[in-house]
């Protein structure tokens, strides 16, 4: 399996002076929901993270390349450019002017039948 292609098309300024945020293609198409992504988008382990612009701020997400889907890693935090992924976390640049760094750890989404049998071992 090869790497995703990650492009960028219409990088817009968000406010004066901010950071550009663009449309995000991974093999020529776009992620599902209508979202700008602040570059740029790393690719991990068959996922491609990237940073979603929403108001207020930024979420950190992890896209599925095949089915495009979107997952939110984070909650809305004020900045967030991406630096690297690895050993289960991102690091992020947190201040759009300075180099600043925060670290998110990437906890996979336990199934149903997972989180069931964990409630029923403690009660």
């Amino acid at each position: 399996m090869t790497a995703p292609v990650v492009t960028w098309d219409d990088i817009l300024e968000v406010g004066q002076g901010g950071p550009g945020c663009g449309l995000l293609h991974i093999d020529g198409k776009q992620p599902r929901g209508n979202y700008r992504y602040l570059p740029p988008a790393l690719v991990h382990n068959g996922k491609v993270y990237a940073s979603t612009f929403v108001s207020g701020g930024f979420i950190i997400c992890a896209v599925d390349p095949v089915t495009l889907v979107r997952q939110e890693l984070s909650k809305r935090i004020p900045y967030a450019r991406l630096k690297s992924v690895e050993d289960g976390r991102i690091t992020y640049f947190d201040h759009h002017s300075g180099d600043s760094e925060s670290v998110l750890e990437i906890v996979p989404r336990q199934g149903l039948l997972a989180r069931l049998s964990a409630r029923r071992a403690k009660g």
